[in-house]
């Protein structure tokens, strides 16, 4: 627990061992479970990694709280070591926090995220046709694509993750009982948010182990999953590179991207290589690759906060004692799971189990 929340940190042992007054060969040994730490050493720790005394002491992160797949979006030239290992430890803590403010609370949901194997359905696209089908999605764009993922008991946190590299992170559990997790950068547009989140959705149910392909098909899964090309090749057909304010007008009926919107009008061959280009090109000029005009609507994540609102309105707890349930610091706590109000949202029902 001591080398997970320095990683999450960003710290090295070298940082760990200056800031808490220790040589970083003590540190080694408690890392490799050499030495306890315990007395001042252990609150001098606990006190410089800004976190509880009883988050270093839990052995709940050994009973199973896994990251199976880091998914970077092609953009692994940016992740340094140290950025891979920060994301995987955030997300690590993340599940912890969220498995113990959820436990005692069923979530109740009509389906349940499986995984598929490609070769079933032929690829990526058919995997995304088939859940549509599956999941009785009605024609047309996703309404809300975080309220679909927790109808499906996927868990969405939206919190920093210390790079603007990395989008997303998705995760299965150890525990069949315990829900699948996606971690969600903050500060995404909407429209990213979106495609993020089904790519992330498309590792979720078609990657069991990382392989040389899997950013493509996730991306091939993420678009026919937001875009079935069957109702978005008519919008698309005939499309000219002077025609952005057409684009516009799709981009807010599909609430995608018009980045997406071009790649899928190419992938679909609604567009030559040609046109693509100057698409491409043109988007640069107008500075629209880093930020586009027409606002969708935000779509934020509920059921963690509905469960902080049950605890704090029902069970009597304070911020502070769930604080220290979630293994959290007051002001950790309240910086990434209190800033919204917790009695929102309209997603799954969350039920009181009985123990």
């Amino acid at each position: 627990m001591v080398a997970l929340v320095r990683e999450a940190k960003g710290w090295s042992q070298r940082d760990l061992a200056r800031e808490a007054g220790v040589s970083q060969g003590y540190l080694s040994k408690v890392e490799n479970g050499l030495l306890e730490l315990t007395g001042d050493s252990l609150d001098k720790v606990a006190e410089v990694l800004d976190c509880p005394v009883a988050l270093l002491s839990t052995d709940e992160y050994v009973r199973g709280i896994e990251v199976t797949c880091l998914h970077n979006r092609n953009r692994h030239s940016k992740l340094t070591v140290g950025a891979v290992k920060k994301i995987e430890a955030t997300t690590h803590l993340t599940r912890l926090t969220v498995e113990r403010i959820l436990a005692g609370l069923d979530i109740e949901t009509e389906d349940r995220l499986e995984r598929v194997d490609i070769s079933e359905y032929g690829d990526p696209a058919g995997v995304a046709r088939a859940l549509r089908a599956r999941w009785r999605l009605a024609s047309g764009p996703i309404p809300n694509v975080v309220g679909l993922m927790e109808a499906l008991g996927v868990i969405v946190v939206v919190r920093p993750m210390g790079t603007r590299a990395q989008d997303a992170v998705s995760t299965w559990p150890h525990h069949a009982t315990h829900p699948p997790l996606m971690l969600v950068n903050s500060g995404l547009c909407p429209d990213r948010q979106r495609f993020t989140i089904c790519h992330e959705l498309g590792h979720l149910v078609m990657h069991v182990f990382p392989g040389e392909n899997q950013e493509a098909e996730a991306n091939q899964f993420a678009s026919e999953f937001l875009a079935p090309a069957v109702e978005i090749e008519p919008d698309l057909r005939g499309l000219m590179t002077g025609d952005f304010r057409r684009l516009l007008t799709l981009k807010a009926h599909w609430k995608v991207s018009i980045g997406m919107l071009i790649q899928r009008a190419k992938d679909l061959n609604c567009i030559s290589d040609r046109q693509f280009k100057e698409f491409r090109i043109r988007l640069s000029r107008m500075g629209w690759h880093t930020s586009e005009p027409v606002d969708l609507p935000s779509e934020a994540p509920s059921i963690v906060q509905r469960a902080i609102g049950i605890h704090l309105s029902e069970h009597g707890y304070t911020e502070d004692q769930l604080a220290q349930t979630a293994l959290m610091t007051p002001a950790a706590f309240r910086r990434h799971y209190l800033p919204k109000d917790p009695g929102l949202g309209t997603h799954p029902a969350l039920r009181l189990v009985t123990p």
